[in-house]
């Protein structure tokens, strides 16, 4: 497989120079990657919560203002190694905790196709200066922060298994869900990325060797879709109406799963509570001490305290509040571990559908992107489906199905965990069949 959109670097470069959506925390100068490979004069960007040795990464938060880390994380390694040529960091919601580009400590990042709607987040960075002059952008994903974006701005949007991708220099948000996460202009070139970021890294514990080298275009036998036409706009449903029947009249399979909407409702306030905690716990040496801008005080208490109340933003100081609350002693078995057991009955659900179809099928949002000054529907679990993979793992891709208002809005495809070969095979077919061109 080669890589197929590339970018162009010099015109990349005056993209972000004069990027007015409030996207870019560094543009690169040089152009002076010399080393060849699979992603040679690949032009990228990178979501800055990623460590890198040469430029500062502030996860868009004040507290970590002008922090150097002293090591390149692994994943920036292996792309430079590859070939490939960083000409930006992005802006994200601050430490990835939020999901729509508001929460940025530079103001809120707008969606490029139209600034009169949210871009989604927390990779809305990454989302926001996504062009045809920038080849891939790396992003990451703990609760659907790349997947969502990608779906408003119609680009392809791919979280892989957990482990499969080292996360060693990722700054941590909720070590149980966190992934390396990319958007790419077409699946084939995601596929690549893949091949080049997969593999066991000593440095990262939670990291494995999975297969992801025999990837080729493969129909599918049988797809689940999921039954969710009540909480879908009708532009949605009725694109995603036609696609299950093309796909059955190309003799596939396509069967209908019903939710467990009492286990699907559960989904959001299960991820917040055990996200929000291994948050409290991960940023927890972000005192002014151990690291971060240390503000005055007459004692380490008050240091610590004015360090958080200045440095965080108020969303991440309110889901830091409430991770902490869910750790307290008397409060851990009716939230924290409660959730855990959801999680389990969550995975379990959806690993019965893996176990007998290649692959499920369902919108990857129930409408457009957001607009800014109108107050959303509520679409109950549809609003944070994608956030189903990371509490189960799985890898998950999506596509774009369709446009309403002239804004896109996608697909998106799910197999069972460590299947990412298989879903790739899959989604190239898929993308194929959709006749959607988007080299």
């Amino acid at each position: 497989m080669k890589f197929i959109n590339i970018g162009n670097f010099k015109n990349a470069q005056e993209e972000l120079k004069n990027d007015k959506n409030n996207a870019v925390a560094s543009v690169f100068e040089y152009d002076n990657n010399l080393n060849n490979g699979l992603l040679n004069d690949v032009v990228f960007t990178l979501k800055n919560n990623y460590a890198k040795k040469f430029d500062s990464t502030d996860a868009s938060s004040n507290i970590l203002k002008d922090f150097n880390p002293s090591y390149n994380a692994t994943i920036l390694e292996k792309l430079f190694n590859s070939g490939a040529k960083l000409v930006a960091t992005t802006n994200l919601d601050e430490f990835g905790l939020g999901g729509t580009g508001e929460y940025s400590n530079r103001g809120l990042i707008m969606n490029p196709l139209n600034n009169s709607y949210y871009v989604g987040g927390s990779s809305s960075g990454s989302a926001a200066t996504f062009t045809k002059n920038i080849g891939f952008a790396i992003g990451s994903d703990t609760g659907d922060s790349v997947r969502l974006p990608a779906s408003n701005i119609g680009a392809v949007g791919f979280k892989p298994s957990y482990g499969a991708v080292s996360r060693y220099g990722l700054f941590s948000y909720a070590s149980s869900m966190d992934t390396v996460a990319w958007f790419t202009h077409n699946v084939n070139d995601s596929a690549v990325l893949a091949q080049i970021l997969f593999g066991l890294d000593k440095k990262d514990l939670t990291s494995l060797d999975i297969p992801i080298k025999d990837i080729k275009i493969t129909k599918p036998n049988k797809i689940a879709y999921l039954d969710c036409f009540d909480l879908i706009e009708d532009y949605v449903s009725i694109e995603y109406k036609k696609l299950i029947e093309k796909l059955q009249n190309d003799g596939i399979i396509v069967e209908k799963i019903t939710p467990k909407k009492e286990l699907f409702n559960a989904i959001k306030i299960v991820y917040e509570i055990i996200s929000f905690s291994e948050a409290s716990s991960n940023l927890s040496n972000l005192n002014g001490v151990s690291f971060g801008q240390r503000q005055k005080g007459k004692d380490w208490e008050e240091i610590f305290t004015n360090t958080r109340s200045s440095g965080f933003g108020l969303m991440v100081q309110r889901r830091l509040a409430l991770g902490s609350f869910y750790l307290e002693k008397d409060n851990q078995e009716n939230y924290f571990i409660r959730s855990q057991k959801i999680r389990r009955l969550i995975f379990d659900w959806f690993n019965k559908v893996y176990d007998n179809y290649d692959f499920l099928l369902f919108p990857s949002s129930p409408s457009i992107a957001p607009k800014k000054s109108i107050k959303r529907k509520d679409f109950e679990y549809m609003d944070y489906i994608l956030t189903a993979s990371n509490l189960v793992g799985n890898p998950s891709i999506n596509m774009k199905l369709g446009t309403f208002d002239n804004m896109p809005f996608n697909i998106s495809m799910d197999s069972k965990i460590y299947s990412d070969e298989k879903l790739f095979s899959y989604a190239l077919y898929i993308e194929k069949f959709l006749g959607e061109n988007n080299d």
